[in-house]
This record gives C-alpha cells, structure tokens and sequence, in this order.
C-alpha cells in the first residue's frame, strides 16, 4: 500500500509542528497547576489592572464599570482554575459598585435597576468562568496528548516525520539529520525524497485521490549517514485529518529492518537449494531402486514392490517440497492433495474431484496424509474405482467449528463406479498407514468402510481454533 498521498490542493500547508513550540509553551503556561498564593497573586493583578483601566477611561466615559472586569474574571478562571474565577465575579462586582457606582467610595444598597443590573452581571460573569473553565480542561487534555505523544517519539526505536498532503515537509524533523545525514533546510519540501533510493520512491507517492483515514505500510530503502549506503526500512503511515476539516497531513514511522531483509533473502537461496538438493536426490534414489535389479529379473512382485516403493517416496517428496516452498513449518493440504495425486492424474483428470477450503496442516500431519493418499489412490488404481472405465474419486476437506476454542479438520475419501471393495481378511501396511495420519492430533479418528458402491475413507481431528493464523482466508479450491 502506498504511504503518502498527493490531493489536489490550493497550496502548502504548513505543518502544525511549525509552531508547536510556542504553542505548547503557552498551553503549559494556560494549565500548570499553582500554588494558592500564585492564584491569589493572579486574583488581585488582573482586578488591579482591570480597575486602573477603568479608571484611566473614567476620563472618557462614566458609565459601564463591570465591562472592564470582564476579560479579568476569564483571565483569572483559565490561568487558576473557577474557584479564583467565581472570586474575581465577586469582587469586581464589590470593586465597581463602591469605586465607580455615585456615590464612590461608600457601600449603599441598589436600586432595583441597579440591582437587576448587578445581578446581571454576575450571570454573564459566571458563565465566563464556565467557558473558562471548560477551556483549561481540553487545554490541559491536549497538552497530556502531545507530551505523550513526544514522549512516544522519544523512546521509539524508529524514525518519525510529518508531511502534507501534496508530500512536502515544512518544519525540521527529529532525527531526520541524525538518521540520513541532511541537515535543515535541505529536506525541506520535497527534499527529503533525495534520501529515498530511486527506485522505492514510486511506493510512497499515489497521484490518485484516496480517503485520508487509510494506513499504509511499504518496505523501502533510505539512504543512512552512519554507514554511508543504503538500508531498508519498514515505512508505516497514517493520515491526520486537520482540524479545519481541509486537507490532512501524514505521519510516517520507519523501523530498520535491514538485517531482517537480508537474513530472508539468504533464507530463499538456502531454501531454493534445499529444494533443488530434494529433488536431485529423489532422481538419484529413483535410478538407484530401478538399476539395482537384474536387468534378467522380470518377477511382477519386484516390479509392483518398485512401484508402490517409488510411489511412497515421491509423495513423501512431494509433501516435503510444499513445505520448503511455503517457507514454514505447515502445509496447505489442497496443494498436498493436488501434489500427491497428480501422478494418477495424468490421464484420468476428469475422474477425480477435489474440493475443499483453504486448510493449514502440521509438517507431521501433512507428510504422513500424503503417504495415506498415496496407498489409497494406489489400490483404486488396482482394485477400486480407477480400475474400471467410468470409476471416480472424490476427495473433500474442510475444518468446522467444534466448539469456541477448537476446531474439527476433516478429509474425506470416496470411490464410486468401481467393483465392490472387498474387506482384508487382516490389516496390512496399507492400512495401518492410514490409520496413523491423525496420531500427532488430539481426538484423531480414522473411519474406514468398504461399501457396496466404493470405499470410503474419513480421517478428522481436533485442534485449536486459531492453530495457524494465516490459514482463515476461506477460499473454494475446487478442481
């Protein structure tokens, strides 16, 4: 996904961080906690300096003393908190009745105009305070989010920036100099990319319009001062919607996953040569088992022994190269099935029918499946289904619920359109073989019947629900 998003848009946008300095300076200032006696200080400056005002325009105009106190109070409530606001209510309401209010300097009681006039006042002074009040409460909950959050940025293993929405940096970025070695201003803009390989720069940029909520993640190469060449990093990023509601800006986080990145691609040669070793061994085995013999012997029971012995040990192949292939220890059981079968498949396609979910299995599990459908697809080439004309195969596996924490997997073999299978008189290698593919699970059952229209094969068990987390896609994988 890509990270950065370029909009249609007027002009650059200044990022916030530009003056996030002095803002945060002011709102620390706004909302610190104070002593008593710094609020009683706040109290009585802002009424003094609200009653020399007052009194400097007592030279202009002799009317509306209270108005003057107004932004006192609200200066009050926010820098001390609305106990020192409801004071300074009451004490410019005092202070302008006895200095400004004939006759001065003497307390008498109001009129009634007056006195609906001084309770009016005290109203709208009351409700400053509220708005005051509610005002320091987000101020300091802002301020909790950005120390936070810079505090965040302190002890992360990465690097983080900001851009805009047209991908250009408009402030110094922490530890961008020490990571790439650019100083300020050279990545200011668009500069920044300069420290991006060239060919990972596509992945970052999208000139389409997408939504601003969306996450990004791209694995990318930047350039690293300390080393003096190129390293990759994990780029994670997410769109911050401004708070006018136009246009948003991107933070992007990196994490140094160079090491991790070569580790892997040295994992995918050893593994590739792994695989090329398997197969090249399989031949040498394969060669071996067939020139061992006389080239004067002909006995069928050597050539069947060969046959069924070959067969084995190319399932077993087949069952181990998935593994190697999928880079884990687990195997998707509808390409085990695909993969063990395709031999019989060659020319009787049309007579198999497989279907299934997407369906993680144990190394261990899986291998000892392939073998069992191996000898199954074996004695319905010989005795089964496959040895008459119009005779099929229907292989089904799928995993369902058991109850909240566990699941049941289960692989179904049926024959159908062959002769009637009949029972061993006793248990062979075959068999036993079978009977052992859910030995490593818990609650493992095998049900085997030779019915009358073909045999039928149920092998299930039990396992944690969320066993293998990857393999939940459900996907039909009908052949």
């Amino acid at each position: 996904m890509s990270l950065a998003h370029r909009e249609a848009a007027p002009g650059p946008t200044v990022s916030a961080a530009t003056h996030a300095p002095r803002l945060l300076w002011l709102a620390s200032l706004l909302v610190k906690r104070r002593t008593p006696l710094a609020c009683a200080a706040w109290l009585v400056s802002a009424l003094a300096a609200a009653t020399l005002l007052r009194m400097g325009a007592s030279l202009v105009t002799s009317g509306v003393p209270l108005v003057f106190y107004l932004p006192a109070v609200s200066v009050v409530a926010l820098f001390t908190g609305w106990e020192c606001g409801i004071a300074a209510v009451l004490l410019s309401t005092v202070l302008a009745w006895v200095l400004f209010v004939p006759p001065v300097l003497t307390f008498h009681l109001p009129n009634l105009q007056q006195a609906l006039t001084l309770l009016f006042w005290m109203l709208v002074g009351i409700t400053q305070v509220v708005i005051a009040y509610f005002l320091r409460v987000a101020l300091q909950a802002a301020l909790q989010s950005e120390t936070r959050y810079r505090k965040l940025l302190d002890v992360t293993s990465g690097s983080i920036w900001t851009i805009d929405e047209a991908g250009e940096i408009h402030a110094p970025q922490t530890g961008w100099t020490e990571l790439t070695g650019m100083p300020w201003p050279e990545y200011r803009g668009r500069g920044w990319l300069k420290a991006v390989h060239p060919e990972d720069q596509e992945r970052l940029m999208l000139a389409q319009n997408p939504g601003v909520n969306d996450f990004g993640e791209a694995e990318l190469r930047l350039w690293n001062a300390e080393r003096a060449d190129w390293r990759w990093f994990l780029a994670r990023s997410v769109a911050v919607p401004h708070l006018s509601g136009h246009g948003h800006e991107r933070i992007i986080a990196v994490h140094d996953i160079h090491e991790h990145k070569l580790a892997n691609d040295r994992r995918d040669i050893v593994i590739g040569e792994l695989r090329h070793r398997l197969k090249n061994l399989l031949t040498i085995i394969d060669a071996l088992a067939k020139n061992s013999r006389s080239r004067m012997e002909s006995e069928k029971e050597v050539d069947a022994f060969l046959k069924r012995f070959l067969g084995r040990l190319h399932a077993l192949g087949a069952a181990a190269d998935l593994v190697l292939a999928g880079r884990r220890v687990a195997i998707e059981c509808g390409a085990l099935v695909r993969a063990t079968l395709s031999p019989f498949m060659e020319d009787k396609r049309s007579r198999f029918q497989l279907s299934g979910t997407v369906l993680q299995l144990s190394e261990e599990t899986g291998g000892t499946l392939g073998l069992a459908l191996h000898e199954m697809a074996t004695n319905a080439l010989k005795y089964g289904a496959l040895s008459s004309e119009g005779g099929t195969v229907s292989v089904r596996w799928f995993a369902a619920a058991a109850d909240d924490a566990h699941e049941q997997v289960v692989i179904e073999w049926k024959e159908r359109g062959g002769p009637p299978p009949v029972p061993p008189n006793k248990e062979g290698f075959g068999t036993r073989l079978i009977r052992s593919v859910p030995a490593r699970e818990r609650n493992g059952e095998v049900e085997i019947n030779y019915e009358p229209d073909g045999f039928f094969c149920r092998i299930a068990f039990l396992r944690p629900a969320d066993w293998f987390a990857g393999g939940d896609e459900d996907r039909e994988a009908a052949e």
